[in-house]
């Protein structure tokens, strides 16, 4: 299972800017808080672990981090 939609997404963050305000006060995005929320939990832990798959490559290649 992937998660690549990036029409989709494009579209969805487009109409999240128009309906409602992008960052919350604290500088938060909330178009990224609402488009993990709009996955299935099993899209949601891909997603999370592609991101922890990235930071260890980086930690591999660049062992000063």
């Amino acid at each position: 299972m992937t998660v690549n939609r990036p029409a989709e997404d494009k579209e969805g963050i487009a109409r999240v800017r128009q309906d409602r305000s992008a960052y919350s006060e604290d500088g938060v995005d909330l178009t990224l808080v609402r488009w993990m929320l709009s996955l299935k939990p099993a899209e949601r832990l891909q997603v999370l672990q592609q991101h922890v798959r990235a930071i260890l490559r980086l930690r591999h290649d660049n062992p000063h981090l």
